[in-house]
């Protein structure tokens, strides 16, 4: 079995609606309310579920995160908080900085993690 879900094409989520489709196509789209946000990939591809497809998600997938559908889930320019397991839109440029700077490697830092 793959351990991978499969990425299917690009869905407005701005409705916050389930994005299960198997096989990919508008006929066989979820259109029930997402209750999860699911963080796919660490490049940051993500999606939305509803209850009974975030239950195939845990069983069948690996995936990055996940946390409970909020307001600034599928907002663009929000950033995904993993220790407050939400979205949140920054408010201040400064902060949109900041966490973006937390996503690129430190100048200099070795992509294995050795310290040496």
């Amino acid at each position: 079995m793959q351990p991978f879900a499969p990425l299917g094409r690009n869905l407005d989520h701005r409705g916050q609606k389930c994005s299960y489709s198997p096989g990919d196509t508008t006929s066989t789209d979820c259109h029930a309310d997402a209750t999860w946000h699911i963080l796919w990939t660490a490049e940051l591809d993500n999606g939305f579920a509803c209850d009974p497809h975030m239950a195939v998600a845990r069983e069948r997938f690996v995936f990055v995160d996940s946390h409970q559908v909020g307001p600034d889930c599928g907002v663009p320019g929000r950033v995904w908080h993993y220790t407050q397991k939400r979205c949140l839109h920054p408010d201040e440029p400064s902060t949109r900085c900041a966490a973006v700077a937390l996503l690129e490697p430190a100048a200099g830092a070795r992509q294995d993690g050795d310290q040496t």
